[in-house]
């Protein structure tokens, strides 16, 4: 496969999953809005709870990428079974490469595109993180400043 359509079917890639990470944060921020009253908020439990779903979420959006990597790597015959192609996205996309699986040089070029994939959607989350425990920390301070002294 040539330089340009390795770039090109990585961009798209990237493209699917920075949309789908995009919708999984949207998701997380309804959800909390929707779905827990602000009398439940109210307890440090619940605002670890909450701390702790928002973070499986975006474990799931990481995941639905390595699928989406792997289904690439078999769709494009770089490996013959899904274990190997599931791992070799993976370790890529968390950055590891610990290089014990490779990809072929007619192909290579997207794991280095699968890596970049790894470092934006990780450095998403972790932002969408911070904002998430910033609302529910100025939730608790407003809900302090109510109650008053």
């Amino acid at each position: 496969m040539s330089i340009a359509a390795q770039l090109l079917l990585g961009a798209l890639v990237v493209a699917v999953t920075m949309i789908a990470q995009a919708g999984f944060v949207a998701a997380a921020f309804a959800a909390s809005d929707r779905l827990v009253p602000p009398r439940v908020r109210s307890s440090r439990l619940a605002s670890m709870l909450m701390l702790a779903a928002a973070t499986i979420w975006m474990l799931a959006a990481l995941t639905f990428a390595a699928w989406l990597w792997a289904g690439l790597f078999l769709w494009l015959g770089a490996f013959g079974s899904l274990e190997p192609a599931l791992y070799f996205a993976t370790v890529s996309l968390t950055t590891l490469g610990f290089g014990d699986v490779v990809l072929a040089e007619d192909v290579r070029l997207l794991s280095a595109v699968v890596a970049a994939n790894g470092l934006i959607m990780f450095g998403l989350s972790t932002a969408f993180l911070i904002e998430f425990v910033s609302d529910v920390r100025e939730e608790e301070e407003e809900r302090i400043i109510e109650k008053g002294p």
